[in-house]
């Protein structure tokens, strides 16, 4: 029998549980044409969003992807559809950055419009992805953590139409089986769905659009030349464009030439999912199958897969990437302290990915002369990408100087930062540190 917060299996399958069903799509091997009127370095949510409304207009696109299409972050979250903005980090930049930075209320509008176009893209191109508009919890870890949240809720709802309301401790059982939060706000206006089947949608609209896609394909560097650029591959191909799109963001150190490196922040992210659970034991974790976090500095984040039997929680095991074995280990254990009901639950699923934090905590649209980029997810990329890669299309499209909120000429990138993040390892020490002095501090009260 396994001690306390051991996981009793060892036997789960290190891939993302979305891919049981729907896997990364593999293209038929093709010819790289020697030229194409715009090449897409990406075949995550934002580049295939990017090539899809380009080729929906006529333009000749071709999307080059290291692995196969949604291999990575795109079809490896955990499904959340929210708004993707942190407004206190926001805020803070916003004091040091002044003038420079946009202002708060464009970027909640920005943000919730992300959230507003993929409920519309998902009706209109009718994919069929398990979207549902189920709701968000921010949980209370102390009760101070309550208080705060309570004081956000109606500056919420004025910048977000978020329908966002406060839940006591007492009442939470209605929406959390869970005794170690002080309460909860419930945001109405945010949704989840799986990721690997709304790839599988974009990929399928995007043949039918005429995109070339080519998964397998490296990029090792994109040369500027007279009339546009060549883009080089890692195998020494190359094809030339006028106007290049780089979508990859956390994997931004990989393409030098980008120059995203210096502004991004890979960190790791990890996801553990339960084997089937006893309906009535699912039911009373989450009844209303809201996607929730434990608003902790190392936050942690959960909900039920789509058929509502099973558990699933992610959040960051380690500053960097680690084996799916070490990350299920951490998370368990954390799993288990918020929910001791799922003690001894097996686990079917684990594993990882890396994703893109700027250092404002905005998204970002960058470019201009033919290259533009799109990174900075922040950890809440399923809306936001697809948004941004629509509006690069657009862009693109109308020769637009700017096309929303987000594409702004200010990317910060710190000094001595090289785009290798030594300083995570730090940074969790020390979020984890004051996590549990909070704890001592609400455990006294």
């Amino acid at each position: 029998m396994s001690a306390r917060g051991e996981i009793p299996n060892s036997d789960f399958r290190t891939q993302p549980i979305w891919w049981d069903e729907t896997p990364p799509s593999r293209e038929p091997p093709q010819e790289l044409a020697a030229r194409s009127d715009i090449v897409v370095v990406g075949g995550g949510f934002a580049g295939l969003s990017t090539a899809l409304e380009l080729a929906r207009h006529g333009v000749a696109v071709t999307l080059l992807e290291a692995e196969a299409l949604g291999f990575n972050a795109s079809g490896r979250n955990s499904g959340g559809v929210s708004f993707g903005i942190d407004l206190t980090k926001v805020a803070r930049w916003h004091r040091w950055a002044g003038r420079t930075a946009p202002g708060i209320a464009d970027l909640a509008r920005g943000a919730a419009d992300s959230v507003s176009y993929m409920e519309t893209f998902i009706a209109k191109n009718a994919i069929d992805c398990d979207y549902h508009r189920r709701g968000r919890l921010s949980c209370a870890p102390t009760p101070h953590h309550y208080d705060e949240l309570a004081a956000r809720t109606d500056r919420l709802n004025k910048l977000f139409d978020a329908g966002a309301y406060m839940v006591s401790r007492a009442d939470q059982y209605t929406e959390i089986g869970s005794e170690s939060f002080y309460g909860a706000m419930v945001v109405p206006r945010s949704g989840q769905l799986d990721p690997a089947r709304l790839l599988h949608g974009l990929v399928a609209l995007c043949r039918q659009a005429g995109v070339r896609l080519h998964d397998g394909m490296t990029v090792s560097r994109i040369e500027r030349k007279s009339g546009g650029f060549n883009v080089i591959l890692a195998d020494g191909k190359k094809i030339a464009a006028e106007t290049v799109v780089v979508a990859i963001n956390a994997h931004a150190a990989n393409l030098p030439s980008a120059g995203l490196a210096q502004r991004i922040v890979p960190v790791a992210s990890h996801i553990i999912v339960t084997e089937p659970l006893p309906p009535a034991t699912a039911d009373a974790l989450l009844p209303k199958r809201r996607t929730g976090a434990d608003g902790r500095r190392l936050l942690a984040y959960f909900r039920r897969t789509p058929d509502g039997m099973r558990f699933l929680y992610g959040g960051r095991a380690a500053p960097f990437e680690v084996s799916p074995q070490e990350s299920a280990a951490v998370l368990y254990r954390r799993m288990v302290k918020a929910f001791p009901q799922l003690d001894g639950a097996r686990i079917g699923h684990a594993w990882g990915c890396k994703v893109a934090f700027s250092f404002d905590g905005i998204p970002h649209i960058v470019g201009s002369d033919g290259l533009y980029c799109i990174a900075g997810c922040n950890g809440n990329g399923v809306a936001m990408m697809n948004y941004l890669g629509y509006k690069v299309g657009r862009k693109i499209i109308e020769t637009s100087k700017s096309i929303c909120v987000f594409d702004q000429p200010v990317f910060p990138s710190p000094p001595f930062y090289d785009g290798r993040p030594w300083f995570l390892p730090v940074v969790a020490a020390a979020y984890g540190a004051l996590d549990r002095f909070d704890s001592l501090r609400a455990g006294r009260r």
